[in-house]
């Protein structure tokens, strides 16, 4: 088979910028029937006609990303894991059940990590080198966690969001992808999510939300941007973007206050879903996509380093995400 043809960079690009390709691959509605029923089921068929929609796009697209897989799916279901491995794609982890790393202490992501890797691993039949965090959830009060995340075997993280929202980010984080020596003395690449500047504000714009409700010629901007600085966009979408099917989740809830619950989500879940994979396969046809596997390999290879913040200054910053 030949390699796939390699997208013609933008013009004024002086030189081609590879740029980071990840789907979150989570069952949403396990997530919400944890959330209502207490326990996530099994994998949902939903999810396996995402995946499928998935798979198709990147296929016809002649593209490979990562998947960061979440735990449930796996135990559940390791023969789709190992099949989207033999296509090519990096198996990455994104923890187990969708706990965010701020309602867990260091001895509980320990044992997740273990258990959420050996998962992945006994499904592809090799090491696993990255892993992302549930909601982005490695901010200033959780940034003990990348010690953690290393101790369990992976050699890259990209679980940060360098840019305060409400509920994750880290306001003043380096941009660019780095490796970083931690307190306990070992290194980790962090590859940290792209933000760009919209509605006169810093907003991570490669995916999730935003990415469903800004425009395609505004997202293409922000990607000619990093490439005209020479740096990687990170770009991250869901199954449940893929589908093209309208997201239902009212049938998970009991009680008035779970069925509107789930009402809420189902409608701000299904906004702007639907023009997410052509905006994906737009911007694979422009741009040069690969792995974060790939990026992390890159940024090792430069030999350059940084240090976290300094013990005092985390307790700053972190005391200020307890107040807020």
């Amino acid at each position: 088979m030949n390699p796939p043809e390699v997208p013609t960079p933008p013009a004024g690009s002086a030189t081609p910028v590879l740029h980071a390709l990840s789907v979150d691959v989570e069952d949403y509605r396990q997530i919400l029937s944890s959330r209502f029923r207490g326990a996530p089921g099994p994998v949902t068929a939903e999810f396996e006609r995402n995946m499928e929609a998935v798979l198709e796009l990147l296929g016809g697209a002649g593209a490979k990303a990562t998947f960061f897989v979440a735990g449930t799916v796996a135990e559940g279901r390791p023969d789709l894991v190992k099949r989207w491995a033999a296509l090519g794609h990096e198996i990455a982890s994104h923890g187990h059940d969708h706990t965010p790393i701020w309602a867990m202490t260091p001895a509980r992501l320990k044992e997740e990590l273990a258990g959420a890797r050996r998962a992945l691993e006994d499904a592809v039949g090799r090491p696993v080198a990255g892993y992302r965090a549930p909601i982005f959830s490695v901010r200033w009060d959780t940034l003990w966690a990348l010690d953690v995340i290393r101790e369990a075997g992976f050699t890259y993280d990209s679980s940060i969001v360098p840019v305060r929202m409400k509920r994750y980010g880290i306001d003043g984080f380096d941009e660019s992808p780095c490796v970083y020596v931690l307190p306990s003395g070992g290194k980790i690449v962090e590859i940290p999510l792209t933000t760009s500047r919209v509605w006169g504000r810093r907003m991570p714009v490669a995916g999730g939300g935003y990415f469903r409700l800004l425009s395609y010629r505004r997202i293409r901007e922000a990607v000619a941007d990093a490439e005209r600085r020479g740096e990687a966009f990170v770009l991250y979408c869901h199954p449940d973007e893929m589908g093209g099917r309208r997201f239902r989740a009212v049938d998970l809830a009991s009680g008035w206050r779970d069925r509107l619950s789930a009402l809420i989500i189902s409608a701000r879940s299904n906004v702007g879903r639907r023009r997410v994979p052509g905006t994906v396969r737009r911007l694979l046809a422009e741009f040069r996509f690969a792995p974060v596997g790939s990026l992390a390999r890159d940024v090792r290879a430069r030999k350059t380093e940084r240090v976290l913040p300094p013990a005092q200054d985390v307790a700053a910053r972190r005391d200020g995400w307890r107040s807020a």
